[in-house]
């Protein structure tokens, strides 16, 4: 996008203009202190739809009427103005010719206008400018979330203080929502993405919450399955012995409500008959004695678990007292004299001995009982769980018999097998009434087809390729950071220099890579002629790559705000304390700078636009011809911005 400032404008209530005119590649606001240099950047940023004024009151503010920045935006001249802050900070927007000249502007021009709200002329600005990212909430937010103007501006200022700042790179990054904003947006503001890569994640985050959904029904349709299955079938069996029928109880719980709902009638012919209901209950008391048995078996081995540890515990203890009575008789020496003739006491070190290959043994043996002590609670825990589980299963099948006896065997209720087997449809009827079948509602399809569809976006957003993208970036200004800096007035203890910015790994961190041995960040530097030159090769490279990418729409103007004040801090080049060592660092940071605006064209075809604001006049430095070249305005002797 090639875009670019024209002109800043201040107008008074009566139509009185100061007018600081601009042009395409670099541009020079020279003058002494308090000539109103420094307010431009907020002039600027307040023009660019800032939410809040912060432009300094004084002479300027009481002067202000209407504040006017003029920007060429492609083939069109934006004319973008805006009240003072006193008078509501409403604003206009026009749109001109490319050749339109921003001298003719007289208050006048604005008389016919309608104010604005900020938001709208934003939104207008934004899309002039092609950022077109109207939603980029793709973590399920409420509310949808523009790439914005407002955060393109960290990227366009580099206010006084934070020239020579080690603690801070970018314009209003103390903001914790505001920093997020800036880096996340980076893609976007270097043309990489467009709104599509977001609908896209949009929509797969969405499918992805759709997915996790259909998963839980899925889960919950087992769970439900399971109960269906072990209540229904046991009245099907019985339903079906009483009819003298075989029932397969394998079949799905599908099929299992539907057999529920249209079960064979009774025939008269099978009165009598009661074979099947009788090798039913015979099944299910063999059912209960197996169970039984393994419940058997589960709570014995619970028991010898009990059992082996209480022994193996109190085995234990009883080692480790004497470990404790051998450590009161510690050997403190190996020879033993008799005090009456004098003579060694042989048979006292033989003790000795055996007492220490008693304790040896004594330690081995704890070693390995700790192999047997250990902590047997989760072992036991599992049996009873499962304990559990047969306990539950034997209640059901005992269940199961008692309404078999009741019901079917010994009921003074139902005396006739007419009865018994109505009796049985009745509760398979009831069961069914009662159970939702809906939540069978099969999910399994739904659930391939989200898979599919998760897929097919996936590949589709790997195709934008952004991670392989922001690391040719991340390159890109390191290598153009390292090419500035050896012309810029780094120490030599930094050197060789090795500059790198953490632009994908979220950081937004310049840091020197010393030596190869460790990551200096601009923090821990020293040196005031080490930040503002990392501030300089960072924002300058910043700009040649915006510069490269077509379908950036980043505006192509950089601001620079007192770069020399690190050499020059009362603003007086000609101040005896200023040394030629000063002159030579600020004479290459300036040349740095000319010759990085030259290449960016050359590389490009694009010239970008730099607008530096500083006390240095250019007479003492080397590059003074060329420095002078670009002065739109020089506030020295009486003159300045109001």
């Amino acid at each position: 996008m090639k875009s670019y400032v024209k002109a800043i404008i201040i107008f008074n209530e009566n139509g009185e203009k100061r007018i600081v005119p601009l042009k395409q590649g670099v541009n020079i606001i020279t003058g002494e202190s308090k000539t109103g240099k420094s307010a431009l950047v907020e002039i600027m940023d307040y023009c660019l739809c800032s939410t809040r004024c912060t432009i300094p009151k004084g002479k300027i503010t009481e002067f202000s009427f209407l504040y006017v920045l003029v920007m060429a935006i492609s083939k069109h001249t934006y004319v973008i103005a805006r009240q003072n802050w006193e008078n509501g900070g409403k604003m206009y927007l026009s749109k001109e010719s490319i050749n339109f000249e921003p001298e003719t502007i007289e208050i006048g021009y604005f008389a016919e206008m309608n104010p604005l709200s900020h938001k709208d002329v934003k939104y207008e600005i934004e899309c002039a400018l092609g950022l077109f990212v109207t939603n980029m909430a793709t973590d399920g937010e409420m509310q949808s979330k523009r790439a914005s103007l407002r955060n393109m501006v960290s990227y366009l200022f580099q206010h006084q203080n934070l020239m020579a700042s080690k603690f801070a790179l970018f314009y209003r990054f103390s903001d914790y929502y505001k920093r997020k904003d800036v880096i996340d947006q980076f893609p976007v503001f270097a043309g990489m993405i467009s709104q599509e890569y977001y609908s896209d994640l949009i929509q797969l985050n969405s499918l992805k919450a759709q997915l996790k959904q259909k998963y839980k029904k899925q889960k919950a349709n087992e769970k439900s399955t399971i109960y269906i299955k072990e209540n229904l079938s046991p009245l099907l069996a019985n339903y079906f012995a009483l009819i003298e029928q075989d029932f397969d109880s394998n079949i799905s719980v599908q099929k299992m409500l539907r057999l529920a709902t249209n079960l064979p009638e009774f025939d008269d012919s099978q009165l009598f008959g009661e074979s099947k209901i009788a090798a039913r209950y015979s099944a299910l008391n063999e059912e209960l004695d197996e169970l039984r048995d393994k419940e058997r078996e589960v709570l014995l081995k619970i028991k010898n678990i009990d059992k082996a540890s209480n022994t193996g515990n109190a085995f234990s203890e009883m080692l480790n007292e004497l470990k404790q009575q051998t450590r009161v008789a510690e050997i403190e020496t190996t020879e033993y004299v008799c005090p009456l003739c004098g003579h060694d006491c042989k048979e006292i070190a033989e003790k000795d001995s055996e007492l220490i290959e008693a304790t040896e043994w004594l330690d081995n043996e704890l070693k390995i009982t700790e192999k047997y002590t250990a902590d047997f609670s989760e072992d036991v825990r599992k049996l009873k769980e499962i304990q559990s589980q047969i306990d539950a299963k034997i209640r059901e099948v005992w269940k199961q018999i008692r309404t078999i006896e009741e019901k079917f065997i010994s009921s003074k209720t139902l005396a006739s097998k007419r009865e018994k087997v109505n009796y049985a449809k009745a509760n398979i009827s009831l069961f069914v009434e009662m159970s939702d079948s809906g939540i069978f509602e099969t999910v399994d399809e739904d659930i391939e087809d989200l898979k599919e569809k998760i897929e097919r976006l996936e590949k589709k957003i790997k195709g934008f390729d952004v991670d392989t993208k922001m690391s040719k970036a991340k390159s890109f200004l390191s290598e153009n950071m390292n090419h500035l800096a050896i012309t810029l007035d780094f120490e030599e203890e930094y050197r060789p220099i090795n500059l790198n910015f953490g632009l994908t790994d979220g950081s937004f961190d310049i840091y020197q890579h010393q030596n190869n041995r460790e990551n200096i960040y601009l923090y821990e530097m020293g040196s005031g002629a080490n930040w503002v030159s990392c501030h300089i090769a960072l924002f300058l490279s910043f700009l040649h790559f915006f510069a490269k990418q077509k379908n950036s729409p980043m505006p192509l103007t950089m601001f620079f705000d007192q770069p020399s004040q690190v050499y020059f801090p009362q603003g007086d080049s000609d101040n005896d304390k200023i040394t030629q060592a000063d002159l030579m660092a600020v004479n290459k940071m300036y040349k740095t700078i000319f010759d990085e605006i030259k290449a960016i064209s050359k590389d490009t075809g694009i010239l970008p636009q730099i607008i530096i604001v500083d006390h240095v006049d250019g007479e003492n430095l080397e590059c003074k011809e060329e420095f002078k070249r670009y002065v739109r305005c020089n506030w020295r002797d009486d003159k300045g911005l109001i």
